[in-house]
Protein backbone atom coordinates (compact mmCIF):
# COMPACT_ATOMS: atom_id res chain seq x y z
CA UNK A 1 0.00 0.00 0.00
CA UNK A 2 2.91 2.29 0.80
CA UNK A 3 4.43 1.72 -3.08
CA UNK A 4 1.10 1.84 -4.33
CA UNK A 5 0.87 5.55 -2.38
CA UNK A 6 4.32 6.65 -4.01
CA UNK A 7 3.51 5.71 -7.11
CA UNK A 8 0.41 7.43 -6.88
CA UNK A 9 2.31 10.64 -5.58
CA UNK A 10 4.82 10.74 -8.32
CA UNK A 11 2.24 10.25 -11.00
CA UNK A 12 0.54 12.89 -9.84
CA UNK A 13 4.07 15.44 -9.80
CA UNK A 14 4.02 14.01 -13.27
CA UNK A 15 0.85 15.77 -14.01
CA UNK A 16 1.56 19.22 -12.38
CA UNK A 17 4.95 19.27 -14.30
CA UNK A 18 4.85 22.99 -15.94
CA UNK A 19 6.95 23.66 -18.89
CA UNK A 20 10.78 25.29 -19.13
CA UNK A 21 11.63 28.58 -20.59
CA UNK A 22 11.83 26.85 -23.55
CA UNK A 23 8.55 25.00 -23.59
CA UNK A 24 5.99 28.16 -22.46
CA UNK A 25 2.46 26.87 -23.73
CA UNK A 26 1.71 30.15 -24.91
CA UNK A 27 3.75 32.86 -26.63
CA UNK A 28 1.10 35.33 -28.06
CA UNK A 29 2.12 38.72 -28.97
CA UNK A 30 1.03 41.29 -26.69
CA UNK A 31 0.82 45.55 -25.43
CA UNK A 32 1.83 46.89 -22.22
CA UNK A 33 0.78 50.67 -22.01
CA UNK A 34 3.14 52.51 -19.83
CA UNK A 35 2.04 55.17 -17.57
CA UNK A 36 4.35 57.20 -15.50
CA UNK A 37 4.22 59.87 -11.89
CA UNK A 38 6.45 61.24 -10.52
CA UNK A 39 5.09 61.87 -6.63
CA UNK A 40 1.13 62.51 -5.98
CA UNK A 41 0.97 63.69 -9.61
CA UNK A 42 -1.63 62.21 -11.96
CA UNK A 43 -0.16 59.38 -14.09
CA UNK A 44 0.88 60.59 -17.73
CA UNK A 45 1.88 58.24 -21.00
CA UNK A 46 4.92 57.17 -21.29
CA UNK A 47 4.73 54.98 -24.30
CA UNK A 48 4.25 50.84 -24.86
CA UNK A 49 6.31 47.82 -24.90
CA UNK A 50 5.36 45.37 -27.91
CA UNK A 51 6.18 41.82 -26.72
CA UNK A 52 6.72 39.81 -29.96
CA UNK A 53 7.83 36.70 -28.01
CA UNK A 54 8.44 35.83 -24.32
CA UNK A 55 10.37 32.45 -25.78
CA UNK A 56 12.56 34.64 -27.66
CA UNK A 57 12.74 37.60 -25.92
CA UNK A 58 11.84 39.54 -28.96
CA UNK A 59 10.16 43.28 -26.96
CA UNK A 60 10.36 46.77 -28.79
CA UNK A 61 9.72 50.16 -26.57
CA UNK A 62 8.64 53.09 -27.63
CA UNK A 63 8.32 55.76 -25.40
CA UNK A 64 8.69 59.53 -24.37
CA UNK A 65 9.45 61.36 -20.81
CA UNK A 66 6.15 63.88 -20.84
CA UNK A 67 8.22 65.48 -18.01
CA UNK A 68 10.95 68.20 -18.10
CA UNK A 69 14.42 67.48 -16.43
CA UNK A 70 13.42 70.40 -13.52
CA UNK A 71 10.72 67.76 -12.56
CA UNK A 72 12.79 65.14 -11.98
CA UNK A 73 15.25 66.78 -10.20
CA UNK A 74 11.92 68.85 -7.59
CA UNK A 75 11.12 65.18 -7.17
CA UNK A 76 14.56 63.78 -6.33
CA UNK A 77 15.18 66.79 -3.78
CA UNK A 78 11.56 65.88 -2.22
CA UNK A 79 12.76 62.45 -1.90
CA UNK A 80 9.34 61.69 -3.89
CA UNK A 81 8.81 58.17 -5.65
CA UNK A 82 8.84 57.35 -8.96
CA UNK A 83 5.88 55.32 -10.51
CA UNK A 84 5.12 53.08 -13.28
CA UNK A 85 2.34 51.71 -14.03
CA UNK A 86 1.47 48.53 -16.77
CA UNK A 87 -1.27 47.53 -18.46
CA UNK A 88 -0.99 44.51 -19.96
CA UNK A 89 -2.89 42.84 -22.96
CA UNK A 90 -1.76 39.32 -22.74
CA UNK A 91 -4.26 35.92 -23.78
CA UNK A 92 -7.36 37.93 -24.40
CA UNK A 93 -6.53 38.90 -19.98
CA UNK A 94 -6.00 42.82 -19.26
CA UNK A 95 -3.97 43.45 -16.03
CA UNK A 96 -2.33 46.26 -14.64
CA UNK A 97 0.59 46.19 -12.57
CA UNK A 98 2.47 49.20 -10.60
CA UNK A 99 5.77 49.31 -9.47
CA UNK A 100 7.75 52.10 -7.84
CA UNK A 101 11.22 53.01 -6.98
CA UNK A 102 13.03 56.42 -5.20
CA UNK A 103 12.86 59.33 -8.02
CA UNK A 104 16.26 60.53 -6.90
CA UNK A 105 17.92 57.03 -7.97
CA UNK A 106 15.93 57.74 -11.59
CA UNK A 107 17.09 61.16 -11.53
CA UNK A 108 20.78 60.36 -10.73
CA UNK A 109 21.05 57.73 -13.64
CA UNK A 110 19.73 60.33 -16.08
CA UNK A 111 16.45 58.45 -16.66
CA UNK A 112 18.45 54.90 -17.26
CA UNK A 113 16.20 52.36 -16.06
CA UNK A 114 15.54 48.51 -16.16
CA UNK A 115 11.94 47.50 -16.72
CA UNK A 116 11.19 43.38 -16.04
CA UNK A 117 8.74 41.94 -17.35
CA UNK A 118 7.78 38.57 -14.78
CA UNK A 119 6.97 35.48 -16.66
CA UNK A 120 5.38 32.12 -15.70
CA UNK A 121 5.86 28.31 -16.75
CA UNK A 122 2.50 28.75 -18.61
CA UNK A 123 3.76 31.86 -20.22
CA UNK A 124 1.34 34.33 -18.33
CA UNK A 125 2.65 37.64 -17.21
CA UNK A 126 2.41 37.87 -13.65
CA UNK A 127 4.13 41.49 -12.97
CA UNK A 128 6.15 44.26 -14.08
CA UNK A 129 9.14 46.08 -12.38
CA UNK A 130 11.18 48.63 -12.76
CA UNK A 131 14.14 49.56 -11.01
CA UNK A 132 17.77 51.26 -11.48
CA UNK A 133 21.16 50.32 -12.15
CA UNK A 134 22.82 49.96 -8.78
CA UNK A 135 25.47 52.06 -8.94
CA UNK A 136 22.82 54.99 -8.18
CA UNK A 137 22.78 55.77 -4.47
CA UNK A 138 20.99 59.55 -4.23
CA UNK A 139 23.94 61.30 -2.77
CA UNK A 140 25.66 63.29 -5.69
CA UNK A 141 25.00 66.11 -7.66
CA UNK A 142 23.46 65.55 -11.78
CA UNK A 143 24.18 68.21 -14.59
CA UNK A 144 21.44 69.04 -16.43
CA UNK A 145 20.40 66.67 -18.87
CA UNK A 146 17.89 66.01 -21.80
CA UNK A 147 14.72 64.12 -20.23
CA UNK A 148 14.51 61.07 -22.69
CA UNK A 149 14.71 57.17 -20.99
CA UNK A 150 17.15 54.80 -21.73
CA UNK A 151 15.24 51.64 -20.74
CA UNK A 152 16.41 48.06 -20.63
CA UNK A 153 13.65 45.78 -20.87
CA UNK A 154 14.31 42.17 -19.43
CA UNK A 155 12.05 39.30 -19.19
CA UNK A 156 12.16 36.82 -16.17
CA UNK A 157 11.10 33.37 -16.01
CA UNK A 158 10.06 31.65 -13.75
CA UNK A 159 11.95 28.75 -12.66
CA UNK A 160 10.81 24.93 -11.56
CA UNK A 161 11.55 24.48 -8.01
CA UNK A 162 13.62 21.46 -6.61
CA UNK A 163 11.40 18.03 -7.60
CA UNK A 164 11.95 15.04 -4.97
CA UNK A 165 14.28 12.15 -5.74
CA UNK A 166 10.96 9.65 -5.98
CA UNK A 167 12.67 6.89 -7.47
CA UNK A 168 15.31 6.81 -4.93
CA UNK A 169 12.52 6.67 -2.20
CA UNK A 170 11.10 3.97 -3.88
CA UNK A 171 13.92 1.61 -3.54
CA UNK A 172 14.04 2.20 -0.55
CA UNK A 173 10.84 1.60 0.59
CA UNK A 174 10.86 -1.95 -1.47
CA UNK A 175 14.66 -2.98 0.14
CA UNK A 176 12.70 -2.10 3.97
CA UNK A 177 9.69 -4.38 3.03
CA UNK A 178 11.97 -7.17 1.53
CA UNK A 179 14.11 -7.07 4.69
CA UNK A 180 11.44 -7.30 6.89
CA UNK A 181 9.90 -10.00 5.15
CA UNK A 182 12.98 -11.97 5.48
CA UNK A 183 13.38 -10.72 9.15
CA UNK A 184 16.67 -8.54 9.17
CA UNK A 185 15.08 -5.27 10.57
CA UNK A 186 14.98 -5.07 14.51
CA UNK A 187 13.02 -3.09 16.36
CA UNK A 188 15.15 -0.94 18.51
CA UNK A 189 12.25 1.03 20.20
CA UNK A 190 11.83 0.99 23.79
CA UNK A 191 9.41 -0.64 25.44
CA UNK A 192 7.06 2.01 25.83
CA UNK A 193 7.62 3.26 22.13
CA UNK A 194 6.51 -0.25 21.14
CA UNK A 195 3.49 -0.78 23.25
CA UNK A 196 1.68 2.77 24.41
CA UNK A 197 -0.94 2.44 22.54
CA UNK A 198 -1.96 -0.46 24.90
CA UNK A 199 -0.23 1.34 28.15
CA UNK A 200 -2.21 4.38 27.57
CA UNK A 201 -5.98 2.74 27.84
CA UNK A 202 -5.14 0.90 30.92
CA UNK A 203 -3.57 3.92 32.83
CA UNK A 204 -7.00 5.64 31.55
CA UNK A 205 -8.83 3.08 32.94
CA UNK A 206 -7.03 2.85 36.01
CA UNK A 207 -7.15 7.31 36.64
CA UNK A 208 -11.47 6.63 36.07
CA UNK A 209 -12.10 4.03 38.13
CA UNK A 210 -9.91 5.71 40.96
CA UNK A 211 -12.07 8.84 40.48
CA UNK A 212 -15.53 7.12 40.44
CA UNK A 213 -14.72 5.00 43.44
CA UNK A 214 -12.87 7.29 46.22
CA UNK A 215 -11.35 5.36 49.72
CA UNK A 216 -13.69 6.12 52.34
CA UNK A 217 -12.16 8.07 55.40
CA UNK A 218 -11.55 6.38 58.19
CA UNK A 219 -13.96 6.72 60.96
Amino acid sequence: MALQAVLQCFIAVCLLSTPSKGELESDASSVIQLSHSLGSRPFEPRGQINVRSLKSGSVNIQQDSSYDWKDYKEAAEANEFYHLEAFVKYNGIERTFLTSTKACLLYESQLADIITIHVDLLGNIYGVSVATPHSQQCTGTVPEFEPNFNTTVLISYMEHGPVPDVAMYVQKVEQEKVAKERGETKDNRSFIAKYWMYIVPLVLVFMMSGASNPDQPAR
